[in-house]
């Protein structure tokens, strides 16, 4: 049975979703989690952006990486908390440019959502925020952030 928009709205649209019950939409939900990041209202399309990595298939990873590129910061951290569902890969891929965002809130998130198997580019990527972000506080988080990976085996 096909899934439809009204159904994936309906699932999203509480203020607490439950994505337990929401993954189960599978597959067929993807291109319309795709539309609604599209569309871009905040509050429906970051929902969309965290149910979309719950859902082991191909395309959630580029539902993910399409609202890391939003112009809207929401979306960007949407997309940063997100991605430490995905395979490593797939996950630094999109963690590498938030990491370096010109936004505060979403390099703070993308430093919590890298995890211990995240590949060589995104650990440079951290250490270099660690010595030359402009933001003292993203610094010293990308600092622990690489303490952590160290301490966490992969």
């Amino acid at each position: 049975m096909p899934v439809t928009m009204e159904q994936v709205r309906a699932v999203l649209d509480p203020d607490e979703p439950n994505y337990q019950q929401a993954r189960r939409l599978g597959a067929e939900a993807l291109p319309h989690l795709r539309e609604l990041v599209a569309a871009g209202e905040p509050m429906l399309a970051s929902k969309a952006t965290y149910l979309a990595s719950l859902i082991d298939a191909e395309g959630s990873a580029d539902i993910i990486n399409q609202a890391a590129q939003s112009p809207d910061a929401v979306l960007r951290v949407a997309a940063a908390g997100a991605a430490r569902n995905l395979p490593p890969q797939e996950g630094s891929d999109i963690l590498i440019r938030l990491v370096a965002d010109d936004d505060v809130g979403v390099r703070k998130v993308a430093l919590t959502s890298a995890g211990p198997a995240a590949t060589a580019e995104l650990q440079a990527r951290i250490r270099q925020a660690s010595q030359n972000d402009a933001a003292p506080r993203i610094r010293e988080l990308a600092a622990q952030t690489l303490e952590r990976m160290r301490q966490s085996p992969p």
